[in-house]
């Protein structure tokens, strides 16, 4: 199997994506916080999202995004536009929640913190 720069960029996104979803545990909720508002400001000047853009070399918003591509990959035909709603608009609050409520609530020690 050739290892090629689109496949080494796909791995870094899945990697990304990963620690975003673990962040909760180990990321302090304020922290969280600027990374969502630094998200929404990347898409609001650049139109879309670096890795997206870079790995699926979209045109237009919601065409595709790591999770459209991932399901399409295992058989789940999906709306990839709702796809990119739910990910840039849902994703994020879920996350922030978890991680709140893990660290406000349960008082859970985590590793990076302000």
């Amino acid at each position: 199997m050739k290892i090629t720069k689109s496949k080494i960029s796909l791995f870094i996104q899945f990697v990304v994506i990963v620690l975003v979803w673990s962040s909760p545990f180990w990321i302090s909720w304020k922290l969280i916080l600027a990374g969502i508002f630094v998200y929404y400001l990347q898409l609001i000047v650049f139109k879309e999202d670096f890795f997206t853009k870079r790995n699926f070399n979209t045109r237009e918003r919601g065409e595709m995004t790591f999770y459209s591509f991932i399901l399409e990959k295992i058989g789940i035909n999906i709306d990839r536009k709702r796809m990119q709603l739910i990910s840039d608009y849902i994703f994020p609050w879920i996350i922030f929640a978890v991680a709140y409520y893990w660290q406000i609530y349960l008082e859970k020690v985590i590793l990076l913190s302000l």
